[in-house]
């Protein structure tokens, strides 16, 4: 398609996008334009203390660019879940007698600035990520504060060690591809934990087992975790790209640095070089889930 085709396009289904929300949500729902030339709204509304409500545009119009007749049903599709989720992040939710709907969730340290993000409980991870807790919702998820840990008597240790075990029990079965010598396993369920899984000692236990080489790893969005199995130094800098087109292509972007995993610890590095040019992957990422705290 090209460029000024797809830009009035994108400009339309903006424009219908924002017309459809101001006549689904109530009154006190107040809605702010991005700065990013309209790849994303924010929706406020007074009962969320947590920041606004996030919403990226860049899958729809994704959508509607491949299938252009069929735009009118993708954007009423669209507004009616985010219509969904954001009636679920106004609402009260409850810890105790949910702790089955627990999970942990990365992001990057940087999304903890500012007034609103005080209230939220997290820990540190990496110099890259920080740990925060979700509770799940019917199509999203809220972010767990201190409030509301306070609230159902709970210590943050109990709330992690709960968050993870539940994750845990996730499947996670990964889709693998080969460049040269080097492997890389992509897990990227639908459930809108995919890069949690590396919390899972279990299953980095099981992957350093199936790597031969030095095993990477990427936590590039909240939809998608990359481990590889790296022959060399190629296949070391494919992955630094890999995490950067990812994470730019990502709704809830993390890091786009990749990691190397050794003894248990993650560190996070950098390539200086560029050996050949990139290599291209498909996206890989779900897209059930979306949280309204961005």
């Amino acid at each position: 398609m090209e460029e000024n085709k797809r830009d009035e396009l994108q400009k339309e289904t903006y424009q219908k996008v924002i017309e459809s929300l101001r006549n689904s949500l109530p009154d006190d729902w107040r809605i702010e334009s991005g700065d990013d030339q309209r790849a994303s709204v924010t929706l406020f509304h007074p009962k969320k203390r947590d920041g606004g409500l996030n919403v990226k545009l860049a899958p729809l119009f994704a959508k509607v660019e491949r299938h252009e007749s069929e735009k009118e049903q993708w954007i009423q599709d669209f507004v009616k879940k985010v219509v969904l989720t954001a009636r679920e992040a106004t609402q009260k939710h409850t810890l105790r007698g949910s702790e089955a709907r627990l999970y942990p969730v990365l992001r990057h340290p940087s999304f903890l600035g500012g007034e609103e993000k005080k209230n939220i409980v997290w820990r540190e991870h990496t110099a890259e990520t920080a740990i925060l807790y979700a509770l799940d919702l019917q199509m999203s998820y809220t972010l767990v504060t201190r409030e509301m840990l306070a609230e159902a008597g709970m210590k943050e240790d109990e709330l992690h060690n709960t968050a993870v075990t539940n994750l845990i029990r996730l499947d996670s079965v990964p889709k693998q591809d080969q460049v040269g010598d080097n492997v890389f396993y992509f897990f990227a369920a639908d459930d809108s934990y995919s890069a949690s899984r590396v919390l899972n000692p279990n299953l980095l236990s099981w992957m350093r087992q199936k790597v031969k080489g030095k095993m990477g790893v990427a936590l590039p969005h909240q939809d998608v975790l990359i481990v590889a199995d790296l022959a060399d130094a190629k296949g070391a800098y494919m992955l630094a790209q890999i995490a950067v087109d990812f994470s730019m292509r990502g709704n809830i972007p993390i890091s786009p640095i990749p990691f190397m995993y050794e003894d248990g610890e993650l560190e996070p590095y950098m390539v200086m070089r560029n050996p050949k040019p990139r290599h291209k992957y498909p996206s890989h990422g779900g897209r059930k889930k979306r949280p309204p705290e961005q």
